[in-house]
Protein backbone atom coordinates (compact mmCIF):
# COMPACT_ATOMS: atom_id res chain seq x y z
CA UNK A 1 0.00 0.00 0.00
CA UNK A 2 1.34 3.40 -1.03
CA UNK A 3 1.13 6.36 1.32
CA UNK A 4 2.37 9.94 1.02
CA UNK A 5 4.23 11.08 4.14
CA UNK A 6 4.96 14.78 4.59
CA UNK A 7 8.70 15.46 4.34
CA UNK A 8 10.68 15.97 7.54
CA UNK A 9 14.41 16.41 8.09
CA UNK A 10 14.84 12.74 9.02
CA UNK A 11 14.48 12.06 5.27
CA UNK A 12 17.10 14.63 4.19
CA UNK A 13 20.07 12.41 3.28
CA UNK A 14 18.06 9.91 1.25
CA UNK A 15 16.03 12.67 -0.41
CA UNK A 16 19.15 14.57 -1.53
CA UNK A 17 20.44 11.35 -3.09
CA UNK A 18 17.12 10.76 -4.85
CA UNK A 19 16.99 14.35 -6.16
CA UNK A 20 20.53 14.00 -7.54
CA UNK A 21 19.54 10.73 -9.23
CA UNK A 22 16.32 12.33 -10.54
CA UNK A 23 18.31 15.13 -12.19
CA UNK A 24 20.88 12.62 -13.47
CA UNK A 25 18.10 10.63 -15.13
CA UNK A 26 16.80 13.73 -16.90
CA UNK A 27 20.30 14.60 -18.04
CA UNK A 28 20.74 11.08 -19.42
CA UNK A 29 17.69 11.58 -21.66
CA UNK A 30 19.99 13.72 -23.82
CA UNK A 31 22.77 11.12 -23.67
CA UNK A 32 24.74 13.13 -21.14
CA UNK A 33 26.87 11.43 -18.53
CA UNK A 34 24.70 10.23 -15.64
CA UNK A 35 27.59 9.72 -13.20
CA UNK A 36 26.92 11.54 -9.95
CA UNK A 37 29.55 13.76 -8.32
CA UNK A 38 29.82 15.78 -5.13
CA UNK A 39 28.57 18.80 -7.09
CA UNK A 40 25.39 16.92 -7.99
CA UNK A 41 24.68 16.34 -4.31
CA UNK A 42 25.34 19.98 -3.42
CA UNK A 43 22.92 21.10 -6.14
CA UNK A 44 20.38 18.52 -4.97
CA UNK A 45 20.68 19.81 -1.40
CA UNK A 46 20.03 23.37 -2.61
CA UNK A 47 17.07 22.13 -4.66
CA UNK A 48 15.62 20.38 -1.61
CA UNK A 49 15.72 23.68 0.32
CA UNK A 50 13.84 25.38 -2.55
CA UNK A 51 11.28 22.57 -2.72
CA UNK A 52 10.45 23.02 0.96
CA UNK A 53 9.29 26.61 0.46
CA UNK A 54 5.62 27.42 -0.10
CA UNK A 55 3.70 26.91 -2.30
CA UNK A 56 5.42 23.51 -2.62
CA UNK A 57 4.74 20.44 -0.50
CA UNK A 58 7.17 17.54 -0.53
CA UNK A 59 6.04 14.01 0.29
CA UNK A 60 7.88 10.76 0.70
CA UNK A 61 6.31 7.86 -1.16
CA UNK A 62 6.07 5.03 1.33
CA UNK A 63 5.44 1.37 0.53
CA UNK A 64 4.54 -0.57 3.67
CA UNK A 65 6.44 2.02 5.79
CA UNK A 66 9.57 1.94 3.58
CA UNK A 67 10.34 5.10 1.61
CA UNK A 68 10.76 4.34 -2.09
CA UNK A 69 10.61 7.82 -3.61
CA UNK A 70 9.19 11.31 -3.45
CA UNK A 71 6.40 13.42 -4.90
CA UNK A 72 6.25 17.21 -4.92
CA UNK A 73 3.06 19.23 -5.18
CA UNK A 74 2.76 22.92 -5.93
CA UNK A 75 -0.23 25.19 -5.96
CA UNK A 76 0.12 27.79 -8.71
CA UNK A 77 -2.78 30.16 -8.59
CA UNK A 78 -6.15 29.65 -7.02
CA UNK A 79 -7.48 26.65 -8.93
CA UNK A 80 -4.65 24.59 -10.46
CA UNK A 81 -2.40 22.18 -8.59
CA UNK A 82 0.77 20.74 -10.10
CA UNK A 83 2.42 17.43 -9.45
CA UNK A 84 5.83 18.95 -10.00
CA UNK A 85 8.13 16.00 -9.54
CA UNK A 86 7.75 12.31 -8.87
CA UNK A 87 10.56 9.83 -8.34
CA UNK A 88 10.51 6.10 -7.63
CA UNK A 89 13.71 4.24 -6.72
CA UNK A 90 14.93 2.22 -9.73
CA UNK A 91 14.37 -1.19 -8.13
CA UNK A 92 10.71 -0.30 -7.49
CA UNK A 93 9.85 1.02 -10.95
CA UNK A 94 7.37 -0.57 -13.34
CA UNK A 95 5.34 -2.01 -10.46
CA UNK A 96 2.53 0.55 -10.42
CA UNK A 97 3.81 2.53 -7.43
CA UNK A 98 4.01 5.85 -9.30
CA UNK A 99 0.43 5.32 -10.47
CA UNK A 100 -0.68 4.68 -6.89
CA UNK A 101 1.23 7.71 -5.57
CA UNK A 102 -0.31 9.96 -8.23
CA UNK A 103 -3.77 8.72 -7.34
CA UNK A 104 -3.17 9.44 -3.64
CA UNK A 105 -1.96 12.95 -4.56
CA UNK A 106 -5.02 13.47 -6.77
CA UNK A 107 -7.32 12.57 -3.89
CA UNK A 108 -5.51 15.01 -1.63
CA UNK A 109 -5.93 17.78 -4.22
CA UNK A 110 -9.58 16.89 -4.93
CA UNK A 111 -10.34 17.26 -1.22
CA UNK A 112 -10.07 21.03 -1.71
CA UNK A 113 -13.03 22.09 -3.90
CA UNK A 114 -11.14 25.19 -5.09
CA UNK A 115 -8.91 23.08 -7.34
CA UNK A 116 -10.37 22.34 -10.75
CA UNK A 117 -7.32 20.88 -12.51
CA UNK A 118 -4.07 19.04 -11.93
CA UNK A 119 -1.08 19.51 -14.23
CA UNK A 120 2.30 17.91 -14.86
CA UNK A 121 5.37 19.32 -16.56
CA UNK A 122 7.17 16.60 -18.47
CA UNK A 123 10.14 16.68 -20.83
CA UNK A 124 9.22 15.33 -24.28
CA UNK A 125 11.96 12.69 -24.21
CA UNK A 126 10.57 11.14 -21.03
CA UNK A 127 8.21 9.01 -23.08
CA UNK A 128 7.54 6.53 -20.27
CA UNK A 129 6.26 9.35 -18.05
CA UNK A 130 4.15 10.82 -20.86
CA UNK A 131 2.53 7.44 -21.48
CA UNK A 132 1.87 6.97 -17.74
CA UNK A 133 0.29 10.40 -17.35
CA UNK A 134 -1.85 9.91 -20.44
CA UNK A 135 -3.01 6.50 -19.16
CA UNK A 136 -4.06 8.24 -15.93
CA UNK A 137 -6.24 10.73 -17.83
CA UNK A 138 -3.85 13.62 -18.38
CA UNK A 139 -4.86 14.16 -22.00
CA UNK A 140 -5.13 17.95 -22.34
CA UNK A 141 -2.24 20.22 -23.29
CA UNK A 142 -2.10 23.47 -21.40
CA UNK A 143 1.28 25.16 -21.68
CA UNK A 144 4.11 24.41 -24.10
CA UNK A 145 7.54 25.65 -23.10
CA UNK A 146 9.73 26.73 -25.99
CA UNK A 147 13.48 26.79 -25.49
CA UNK A 148 16.51 28.28 -27.23
CA UNK A 149 19.83 26.60 -26.52
CA UNK A 150 22.69 29.02 -25.87
CA UNK A 151 25.27 26.33 -26.55
CA UNK A 152 25.28 22.98 -28.32
CA UNK A 153 21.78 21.67 -28.96
CA UNK A 154 21.77 17.95 -28.19
CA UNK A 155 18.10 17.63 -29.03
CA UNK A 156 17.97 15.69 -32.29
CA UNK A 157 14.36 14.55 -32.49
CA UNK A 158 11.70 16.62 -34.27
CA UNK A 159 8.04 17.11 -33.44
CA UNK A 160 5.56 19.19 -35.41
CA UNK A 161 3.27 21.54 -33.52
CA UNK A 162 0.98 23.87 -35.50
CA UNK A 163 2.96 22.99 -38.62
CA UNK A 164 6.28 24.08 -37.10
CA UNK A 165 9.29 21.86 -36.37
CA UNK A 166 10.62 21.79 -32.83
CA UNK A 167 13.61 19.79 -31.57
CA UNK A 168 13.30 17.71 -28.45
Amino acid sequence: MIELIKYSDCFKTQTVKRIADFFGFHSSLLNDDNELSEGNYEMASETLCEWLLPPSELYMISLFEKVIGFLRLSYRGSNVAWIEDIYIDPKHRSKGYATQAIKVAEEKIKADPNYTAICFDVVPRNEAAIKLYHKLGYDSLSIITVRKELGENKRNRIIKISGLDFKY
